[in-house]
């Protein structure tokens, strides 16, 4: 049977009322441009015709969640799309997309091009899929500062906290959210901060809801009320109070309410409960609270949940069904020493320790009780000290994570924390493969599918991808216990061969760097920078090596391979090599500086700057076509701050090209 030939093309019977379906139907039409050189959309029929794609009403759709699994075949010259839920028939066009027609689930942010046919034929076809779980498989948009500035349009948020007073435009929230469908992510958390009384705010949930992805928010928002948005609530309604459960609930309460009422205008939504304080702290302000107070803060907690509960099944009238309780940094200790009192709705998710990625030695020793349900959050990327700029992970530490907890049963909710997206389609591609059939996923076979693209160079792209994780610098996880100290319950062991526990990121390098320059003229505490500065020096020349020979092996890569090669792993590999190479300059300049060596300190600081000078120049590479502008919103990790601080140390201020 043809799928398009010359200028024919098969139709596509859109049998399917669901207004998702519809939606992604459009996505499927214009698939056939994107790999075709038709000229024109397959045409839509409401009748089967000789040659078509029949896309089949759905049966049952009372739980969409219970029915994400789909057919699709082909016999004769009709190709059929079946499945009970809507969600279900999402994941079978999308799938026929990227098995059938060979669009990439992440084309939009792979850079990788899409190579055009004058013609494509397919023989019968027997595919039948579902998730191997019942369960949330998320998403989260945080410290997503690239992609607020890549795109005009976004608006104005009202809150009082660096980075975020303006919105992501809708138009790159589209890219992201028909990414997620594609990869058959059936839940998003949009945004770092989402004030959905804020029009330009609830223009980001709209377009997660009008493609009917399950919403939620983040764990700092219950009910959609973050202490900025409570702020924004108190000032709208001139109402006087605190964000405090504890001494002043009322007007709280009262958020919660009109909040919850705001968000129950939406059909698909995973409600976050639980209790923090501003900008992610815990509810108390006390470093180390005494277990008296924890077990009377985790009666407060509790309470709110409880409250939190009741207020959402009165405004939908009973409808809502999921909730979720995120255990971040305090709130597994709570768990543990069983004053943090949740029922069996409300599912219980754990987190890694943002810092090494891992999870501590909490996660096996919070009891799992038989009536809860548990899932996990998950970072692949983290602020503010990485990994943001550049991949970090890898398939060993993720793959690591993910099977301890389906091993443990903690696998009805999951969510990954993606920030900008493009930096992690690698890793996201294979988190969606691992949680829809984890048995079935293995790490060399996902390394071998994604390198297959290079034809005859795939053993050699394989080696690349790798190194490039293989070669990631390391310390012992006790030397980052400064870092939210008192809350993380870090793991020091290296429990696995394969897992490297605390990898030198990009935003640790920038951020400890950011305080050597802060305190250049000044005494501070050496040992943790000493160390990083060890193990940079080795590890810079090796990242140097690793682009140097990618950058000769891509040229013989034909030119949508080699922009693909040049914008992923050579500007990953460059971006490490030169923050490394900055940080090691710091380190010396001011060892220099402290033994009154001016000329050295001169000249070794002014490499440092060159190093970053170099960096912003390769790092245009990937602002091109639709990417123009990328990095103007790189506010988190800030390199650009990075470079002036530096040269003002000289008396200088850099000179931008």
């Amino acid at each position: 049977m043809f799928l398009f030939q010359e200028n024919r093309c098969v139709d596509v019977c859109l049998k399917n009322s669901n207004p998702y379906v519809r939606l992604a139907v459009e996505d499927l039409r214009k698939d056939f441009l994107r790999v075709s050189r038709l000229t024109e959309l397959p045409t839509l029929v409401a009748e089967a015709t000789e040659h078509c794609i029949i896309i089949e009403e759905n049966q049952a759709d009372s739980d969409p969640l219970q029915n994400e699994g789909f057919s699709i075949t082909c016999d004769g010259a009709k190709i059929k799309i079946s499945a009970n839920g809507y969600l279900g028939t999402l994941w079978g066009i999308y799938t026929f997309s990227e098995k059938i027609l060979g669009v990439s689930p992440c084309y939009l942010f792979d850079d990788l091009e899409i190579e055009k046919r004058d013609a494509l034929e397919i023989g019968e076809i027997h595919i039948k899929e579902k998730p191997q779980k019942v369960g949330f498989r998320g998403i989260f948009i945080n410290d997503e500062d690239l992609l607020t500035g890549w795109k005009t349009g976004g608006g104005i948020r009202r809150i009082d906290y660096t980075f975020y007073g303006i919105t992501v435009s809708v138009a790159a929230i589209e890219k992201v959210v028909e990414t997620a469908l594609r990869l058959k992510i059936n839940l998003i958390i949009p945004a770092s901060f989402l004030d959905i009384d804020n029009p330009p705010e609830k223009a980001i949930a709209d377009c997660v809801a009008r493609r009917g992805i399950f919403l939620s928010q983040h764990h700092i928002e219950p009910l959609g009320l973050s202490h900025f948005t409570f702020e924004n609530y108190c000032k709208k309604f001139q109402k006087e109070g605190s964000y405090s459960y504890i001494n002043e609930p009322e007007t709280l309460i009262e958020g919660w309410k009109y909040y919850a009422e705001k968000w129950a205008e939406y059909e698909n939504v995973v409600w976050q409960v639980g209790l923090r304080g501003k900008a992610d702290r815990p509810v108390w302000e006390e470093d180390t609270p005494t277990e008296a107070e924890l077990k009377t803060y985790g009666a407060y907690i509790s309470n709110a949940i409880k409250e939190q509960k009741e207020i959402v099944k009165a405004a939908t009238n009973g409808r809502a069904k999921y909730f979720s309780s995120t255990l971040w940094m305090e709130g597994s200790t709570l768990m543990e020493k069983g004053v943090l009192d949740l029922d069996k709705d409300t599912i219980v998710i754990f987190s890694d320790n943002g810092p090494n990625q891992m999870y501590g030695k909490d996660y096996d020793r919070v009891p799992r009780l038989n009536n809860l349900q548990y899932g996990i959050y998950y970072h692949v990327q983290y602020y503010d000290i990485g990994p943001h700029l550049a991949p970090q992970t890898g398939l060993d530490k993720l793959y690591y994570n993910i099977k301890r907890a389906k091993e443990k049963g903690d696998d009805a909710y999951f969510i990954l924390n993606v920030s900008n997206v493009r930096e992690f389609v690698f890793e996201m591609q294979a988190y969606a493969e691992m949680l829809w059939n984890f048995d079935a996923f293995t790490k060399a076979k996902y390394l071998e599918e994604y390198c297959a693209v290079f034809g005859d160079e795939a053993t050699k792209a394989e080696s690349f991808v790798k190194a490039y994780f293989d070669e990631m610098p390391y310390l012992e996880t006790k030397d980052l216990q400064y870092v939210h100290a008192n809350y993380f319950n870090y793991d020091y062991e290296e429990i696995s061969p394969n897992v490297k526990n605390f990898i030198v990121k990009d935003g640790l390098i920038l951020a400890r760097g950011r305080d050597m320059l802060h305190y250049f003229r000044a005494k501070f505490p050496t040992e943790l920078y000493e160390k990083m500065y060890e193990v940079l020096k080795k590890a810079a020349p090796k990242y140097e090596k690793i682009a140097n020979d990618l950058e000769k092996w891509s040229e013989g890569l034909r030119d949508g391979l080699r922009r693909h090669v040049q914008c992923k792993w050579w500007l990953y590999a460059q971006t490490l090599a030169h923050l490394y190479r900055w940080f090691v300059g710091v380190y010396e300049a001011k060892s220099y500086y402290d033994s009154n060596d001016n000329e050295n300190m001169r000249s070794t600081l002014d490499k440092a700057c060159e190093s970053l000078e170099e960096y912003l120049s390769l790092r245009k590479c990937a602002e091109y076509g639709d990417f123009e502008h990328w990095y103007r919103g790189e506010l988190k990790m800030d390199v650009k701050q990075r470079l002036y601080d530096s040269r003002r140390l000289l008396g200088q201020t850099p000179e931008y090209k």
